[in-house]
């Protein structure tokens, strides 16, 4: 049931029997050269509706396509709304829903860096006598198996794309590699802002692009991408969802603080 092609007499009625929503959080930014800007976007949708198929009575509501993203704000065409804006966004969309009905909040995300934001506004959301969970799918591929661990625009991410629209993915800008060493070969990158030294990551903040400059990192290179990888993906999420969602729905309420 989505909530954008639904009467408001049919929200009321959903309201009276179900307090559950199912939200979209997704972002515009880059990942790598071979994906597009909006990768973080089409898994949740992608998901959304593999969802609804298995749970056609549960109300979903409009993807959110911008995201907290100044990691790569230098590269062009990525949109940050920033962490604050995001979290008021977000709860103000969750505020809106309580005042109809809703109590439990299942927020699917196809963005590592708006969980802070998201976190904040669920933890507010907790206070006020909801429940609110993050279902991270590329988080939750790799504890369902874990050789579907990826980085960022990796094969993990590239396979979802070849799964969802084969057109969506540059299979002609596929080669490069995924890290510089910009800090020499004593101090090799590892992954957003680390460096290692003798066996030890070290944080060392400085714009993405110095040493991701395709723009994906991680171990899973794209060029081992599939259709059949991310199919298999984006189905086991779907399934786990289904039975997920339900049972969180029965969880009790906390009392308000």
């Amino acid at each position: 049931m989505r909530l954008e092609r639904s009467t408001w007499p049919q929200v009321r009625s959903y309201f009276a029997e179900h307090d559950t929503v199912l939200l979209l959080f997704g972002s515009i930014e880059q990942h790598g050269r071979h994906n597009p800007l909006g990768t973080d976007l089409f898994a949740p949708l992608k998901l959304a509706d593999l969802i609804e198929e298995r749970l056609p009575d549960l109300l979903i509501a409009p993807a959110l396509p911008f995201g907290s993203t100044p990691r790569f704000a230098e590269f062009p065409g990525t949109v940050d709304l920033g962490d604050e804006l995001l979290r008021q966004v977000a709860l103000r969309v969750c505020e809106s829903l309580m005042s109809h009905g809703a109590r439990h909040f299942v927020l699917l995300n196809g963005h590592g860096g708006n969980s802070k934001a998201l976190g904040a506004a669920q933890l507010e959301l907790a206070r006020r006598g909801c429940r609110c969970a993050e279902l991270d799918w590329w988080r939750m591929v790799r504890d369902i198996r874990p050789e579907w661990a990826g980085g960022h625009g990796g094969a993990q991410e590239t396979s979802a794309n070849l799964c969802i629209d084969p057109s969506l993915v540059d299979t002609g800008a596929l080669a490069g590699e995924g890290l510089v060493d910009d800090l020499g070969p004593e101090l090799p990158t590892t992954y957003f802002d680390t460096v290692r030294f003798k066996g030890v990551d070290v944080c060392v903040p400085r714009p993405t692009s110095e040493y991701a400059e395709n723009g994906w990192m991680g171990d899973d290179n794209p060029r081992e991408a599939s259709a059949e990888w991310g199919r298999q993906m984006l189905s086991a999420v779907a399934d786990w969802a289904a039975e997920f969602i339900p049972a969180f729905a029965r969880a009790p309420l906390p009392m308000p603080a």
